[in-house]
């Protein structure tokens, strides 16, 4: 068995927690942070453009950044739980075992590979609720490719926030495809079509939910990638975004996301 362990940074107070769900490891302690899970054969991992994630990461550090927000849309944006990067990509190591190592062992593992990528130790402002994790991390369906992509876009848009603002557009194509995926998912899982989707987002108490999808899809979307506002039929010379295109809208992709994997729009 082939295991991945990626430590995470200490720039960003991390979320206090030990959790071990089947095959896959989160530990946030002061002495060491990060994640470690299984390679399976059907993450099909270094086969497919996602090479600095594997497919076994995302329900769980999906499960992890969604616990933390609340039931109601509030637009609060989850810190921490972003990679050490180096070389243009996260920091990890890989190591074949003869099975999934115990919690102690993990620790054992990550304080390892944490104390050679970090000088200094782990803060942390928030506890983690094991229930609320493990609830999120079982809705989330590995062998769905739509929730996959919708996870690893909104991973990806957190941790180029942390990088860097020179990446502002990335993190919001990131995010935009985030949501492409949740309301393909939505179609297909509820058999209705877009505008049916939109309606039924905008039933579980979303104002304006519709005016501000087509919002995000034509005024800011075909900014950065095809400069064209369809509703006014008017070229844009200078893509432009600003600040709160980049946190209000990724904040609310993530809480969508979570109505999502508790079935709550139906």
């Amino acid at each position: 068995m082939k295991i991945k362990i990626t430590p995470f940074n200490n720039k960003n107070p991390q979320l206090r927690i030990n959790i071990k769900i089947k095959n896959n490891f989160y530990c946030g302690s002061p002495a060491c942070c990060g994640l470690i899970t299984e390679v399976k054969k059907s993450d099909k991992w270094l086969e497919q453009e996602n090479f600095w994630v594997t497919r076994s990461e995302i329900p769980l550090v999906t499960a992890l950044r969604l616990s933390q927000i609340g039931d109601e849309c509030e637009g609060f944006l989850v810190p921490g739980l972003i990679p050490i990067i180096r070389d243009y990509g996260p920091a990890y190591t890989t190591k074949e075992v003869e099975k999934f190592p115990g919690r102690k062992d993990c620790i054992g593992l990550l304080g390892e590979f944490c104390r050679f990528a970090n000088s200094d130790s782990y803060s942390f402002q928030r506890e983690g609720n094991e229930q609320k994790i493990i609830k999120l991390f079982k809705s989330f369906d590995y062998k769905n490719n739509l929730l996959i992509r919708a996870g690893a876009c909104l991973y990806k848009a957190h941790i180029l926030l942390e990088t860097s603002f020179v990446f502002s557009e990335e993190i919001y194509v990131n995010t935009y495809i985030a949501l492409e995926g949740l309301i393909e998912y939505l179609k297909l899982n509820l058999n209705v079509g877009r505008k049916g989707v939109l309606k039924k987002i905008v039933s579980t108490g979303v104002d304006n939910f519709e005016e501000y999808e087509e919002e995000m899809r034509d005024f800011i979307r075909n900014d950065i990638i095809h400069p064209y506002r369809n509703r006014y039929k008017q070229k844009i010379a200078l893509p432009f975004m600003s600040a709160d295109d980049v946190f209000e809208d990724l904040s609310f992709i993530d809480w969508l996301f979570k109505q999502v994997l508790l079935n709550r729009i139906k």
